[in-house]
């Protein structure tokens, strides 16, 4: 077994071999990426030149971009400027000379800084320019932004110029609260000048939408059952059309009742026939036919009785809630009312409910 150390100078000891361990295997894996930044970096470099060479400046640019990405250098800053030059992206090139001119300055190397100043200076006359201005009362809105191709424009350059590469670019401004404002514009010599709007206010989501609304409409199928349901929503926005609407809805619950009993009226005559028939002389001499007879409509007695009941009591309690909803029509709060019910000699369903 290995024994662990006792001391506090043997525990400090080992804790910094430890430490010196990992700083030493970080370096190493710092030092390998960048070396193969580096090796990538040039590759890529080369590969720019070449087709600069060639007279293909836009796939140059791009190699050129992914070589400065992986290992900036001075050297990739000034061919990215000439190509970007090469490429009609004026304002991308004056920028990035601008940025090379200083980084040598920087580090002692005068003759890339005159170089970079120089070729700087040159492109200024020929630089695009627009101006973007926005209303005084976006500007001080908390979120306010405004976008020149996807990058945030500083409120410091509201109202001044700022060089820009010919071409089409597109301006957004948003903030919390206030419809977007987007606009493409063109701008190929002198100045551009865009003026953003003062932005309008996004519409107050909609709390309470309205229902859907269907008419009563009875059916009685060939199976002799009937279903009525019914089904009206009122969201009016006067007090007088909420009430209008409640005696209206009253008259349809109503009316559906009557047809119920109506119907019930329907089954309870036919089972009054059958029963009438159950009873009269069989008009054949067989005894057994007689009674299969006879019983045969006894039993359709007794479903159309127990089916005129049913129609009878669905009815009675949809004429009966119409005439609630008729003497409780409100004057000023909003409806909502729905009834159903269903009707067959074995089942009976009636639901009716409402909102105020």
């Amino acid at each position: 077994m290995t024994n662990l150390p006792a001391s506090r100078w043997e525990r400090h000891l080992l804790g910094m071999s430890v430490g010196c361990l990992l700083l030493s295997l970080q370096t190493h894996t710092s030092l390998a990426q960048s070396a193969g930044n580096k090796a990538a970096a040039e590759a890529l470099f080369d590969q720019g030149k070449l087709l600069m060479q060639s007279g293909d400046y836009s796939q140059a640019c791009q190699k050129l971009e992914a070589s400065q990405k992986l290992d900036e250098g001075i050297g990739t800053l000034l061919y990215l400027a000439d190509c970007y030059e090469k490429t009609g992206r004026t304002a991308s090139a004056w920028a990035m000379f601008k940025e090379a001119a200083s980084i040598a300055g920087a580090q002692g190397q005068e003759s890339r800084q005159k170089l970079a100043s120089h070729r700087a200076k040159t492109l200024e006359p020929a630089l695009v320019k627009v101006v973007i201005e926005a209303a005084q009362g976006d500007v001080a809105l908390l979120g306010f932004e405004v976008r020149n191709d996807g990058v945030a424009i500083p409120a410091a350059q509201f109202g001044f110029p700022v060089p820009v590469d010919p071409g089409e670019h597109r301006i957004e401004a948003s903030a919390p609260g206030k419809r977007a404002y987007n606009e493409l514009i063109k701008v190929t010599k002198g100045d551009g000048h865009v003026k953003v709007p003062l932005l309008e206010d996004l519409p107050a989501p909609n709390s309470t939408p309205p229902r859907p609304s269907t008419s009563v409409m009875p059916v009685v199928d060939s199976g002799s059952s009937v279903a009525i349901q019914s089904t009206t929503n009122s969201t009016p926005e006067r007090d007088t059309a909420r009430s209008s609407n409640q005696r209206l809805v009253s008259y349809v619950v109503g009316g559906a009742g009557v047809v119920g009993m109506g119907i019930g009226a329907y089954f309870g005559l036919t089972a009054i026939h059958d029963h009438n028939l159950s009873k009269s002389a069989c008009s054949t001499s067989d005894a057994n036919a007689c009674y299969k007879q006879a019983l045969g409509q006894y039993n359709d007695a007794v479903s159309e009785a127990r089916a005129s009941t049913i129609a009878f009591v669905a009815g009675g309690a949809l004429v009966a809630t119409g005439l609630v909803l008729y003497l409780t029509a409100p004057e000023s709060k909003s409806l909502a009312v729905h009834a159903s019910g269903a009707v067959s000699p074995s089942l009976a369903q009636l639901t009716v409910g409402g909102a105020w």
